[in-house]
């Protein structure tokens, strides 16, 4: 019963430090090229206030910054695409050395995006750095000239921190200790049953 006890315990820490390795980081607009109008809008979670990407000369692009390297795995768009269905290409990349490297690797938006759309970036991540990306790129060009209206851009997921890992560490070494003890224990009674002859 105490195991069973311990293993729930240690099971509630897990998913608690799990939990904590998901955040949503604060986000800036890093710069754009082209035609984007009210480019802050883009930030933050969705609130009905979007930033307008429309196709101008070579393309329009909208690029945010995060205060913390993510993953990639689950970053959430929130957005309308325009009637015409203009194609929207997002990519991520990372500072190094001073300058903006995006990954060659990108996703396009299908037609119609709306809250909680998630899209895994990490693929395309991990071709730029092994240790995450800060910087999410948009980039409309259709020659027609549409435009694209973002909404918001978070629920980014982190790589669990050293700190989470050492403490699922921890657990896993407090849970496999008592099982060790546990059998050790059992032992012990088996063989003074035994000497005594007495049933246990």
């Amino acid at each position: 019963m105490r195991i069973f006890v311990l293993i729930l315990a240690m099971s509630g820490v897990m998913a608690s430090s799990a939990m904590a390795a998901t955040t949503i980081f604060p986000a800036s607009v890093y710069g754009t090229t082209g035609n984007v109008v009210n480019a802050a809008n883009a930030v933050g979670p969705a609130n009905g206030l979007t930033s307008t990407i429309t196709r101008a000369g070579g393309g329009s692009t909208l690029t945010l910054q995060f205060s913390n390297a993510f993953s990639g795995l689950n970053t959430a768009i929130t957005g309308l695409k325009s009637a015409s269905n203009v194609p929207v290409v997002v990519s991520v990349g990372e500072i190094i050395s001073g300058t903006a490297v995006f990954s060659a690797t990108t996703i396009t938006l299908p037609n119609a995006v709306g809250p909680n759309f998630l899209v895994d970036l990490s693929a395309a991540c991990a071709t730029i750095s092994s240790t995450g990306c800060s910087l999410i790129r948009f980039r409309v060009n259709d020659p027609g000239g549409s435009s694209f209206n973002l909404d918001g851009v978070s629920g980014v997921a982190a790589a669990p921190e050293p700190a989470v890992w050492a403490m699922m560490l921890l657990g896993f070494l407090g849970v496999a200790s008592r099982l060790k003890r546990q059998r050790k224990m059992a032992s012990v009674y088996q063989k003074l049953s035994e000497s005594f002859n007495v049933p246990i």
